[in-house]
């Protein structure tokens, strides 16, 4: 009998190996996020708008896209997406991916892994409407990197570097880069905390 595979449950996006849930990424880290400035109700449009421009861009490296059904706000957000892809020579690699880190026992839903071709890099890249996580975005990206290079075996991607990118209907599209290289060390003492806290609650 074969090992239980890593799945997420989507009603609760909660991440699980056979019976087991495992700690997901952005559970771990969310409560460093201040989120209780904006009003419940535009946070949840925020949510499924920034759901919806995840799944455009997914279709979109897919080929699968149906541009003719795009609601209307997301039509400013598509030509920013388009620009994006065209200044940078984005090739995806991986998208929407399931990576589950199996020494640290964690897993999480990464954006996309591609490759820069203009700036002959490669990236993981995160999609975000806007930039209120700040460095936190960099931690998550840090631990979507190391789970995808440990389930992967893919030592090429170590030298990847990691990127959140602006992308919604106001403004042209932005890139930030993350470089702390301590950012994978403070996921995993947050991830210590939260099992700590489980523990003893």
């Amino acid at each position: 009998m074969g090992a239980a595979e890593i799945f997420l449950r989507e009603e609760d996006h909660t991440y699980w190996v056979g019976d087991r849930r495992i700690p997901g990424v952005t559970s771990v880290i969310d409560h460093l996020t201040d989120y209780s400035i904006i009003p419940a109700d535009k946070l949840e449009i925020a949510r499924q708008k920034g759901m919806a421009v995840h799944s455009m861009a997914d279709l979109h490296a897919k080929g699968i896209l149906d541009e003719d059904k795009l609601p209307e706000w997301m039509q400013p957000v598509f030509v920013q997406y388009q620009k994006l892809v065209r200044e940078t020579g984005l090739r995806v690699i991986a998208s929407e991916k399931i990576v589950h880190h199996k020494v640290y026992g964690y897993a999480g839903k990464l954006d996309r892994y591609v490759e820069l071709a203009h700036a002959a890099e490669f990236g993981f890249v995160d999609f975000k409407r806007s930039f209120l996580a700040g460095q936190v975005t960099g931690m998550q990206l840090a631990a979507y990197k190391a789970a995808y290079i440990e389930q992967e075996n893919d030592r090429s991607a170590r030298k990847a570097k990691r990127y959140g990118v602006k992308l919604n209907e106001i403004g042209p599209y932005r890139m930030e880069p993350y470089i702390d290289e301590m950012q994978f060390d403070e996921f995993l003492a947050c991830l210590s905390h939260q099992r700590i806290k489980e523990k003893y609650a």
